[in-house]
């Protein structure tokens, strides 16, 4: 009988989340893009360099932009020495900096110095970002009742595995670094 109630409650999950990412995706009437994270800054740098380079590009494209943190990619937001992330105080390039203000016609002066401010700005442009849940409960990172509990970035909307799906398969594009 337990196991029925968990069959049922996760297939009950699972249409809920499908139809939360319907409804969002009707809301808007936006073209959806989703970025999917996979890779840690420890890993390969160059991987969420570019990934936040087109969550910009998208958003001035006039997309709606969801991004998925997951896999090894949730590491990069992990609290460390100091009570920060690794990436919250990784500098941009400068060259980099100087392309993003001339491809995007951005003022220098206000491309972010740093990817802490630069996740800041995606998201006060309308990025969401949101993180496998069960990536950060199997990296030690949080739990079911405390899923941010380990990670930096605490406006990270937990998703379960349906949800993820269902993001992914809501979006009209996909990119994942």
């Amino acid at each position: 009988m337990k196991r029925k109630i968990i069959i049922l409650g996760v297939l009950l999950g699972g249409i809920l989340a499908s139809t939360w990412a319907t409804a969002t995706l009707a809301e808007t009437g936006q073209k959806v893009m989703l970025i999917h994270l996979k890779t840690s800054l420890k890993h390969d740098d160059a991987q969420i360099c570019v990934a936040y380079n087109a969550i910009w590009a998208a958003l001035e494209q006039g997309l709606k932009v969801n991004v998925v943190v997951d896999a090894d990619g949730v590491n990069t937001y992990k609290i460390g020495w100091f009570g920060k992330d690794s990436i919250q105080d990784y500098k941009l390039p400068e060259r980099m900096r100087e392309v993003l203000a001339k491809q995007l016609n951005f003022p220098l002066e206000k491309v972010p110095q740093v990817y802490g401010e630069y996740l800041e700005m995606l998201r006060s442009k309308g990025a969401t970002f949101f993180i496998n849940q069960e990536m950060l409960v199997t990296a030690g990172l949080g739990s079911l009742d405390a899923p941010l509990e380990k990670i930096s970035v605490k406006w990270f909307n937990p998703v379960t595995m349906s949800e993820l799906i269902s993001l992914r398969t809501s979006a009209d594009y996909y990119m994942a670094y």
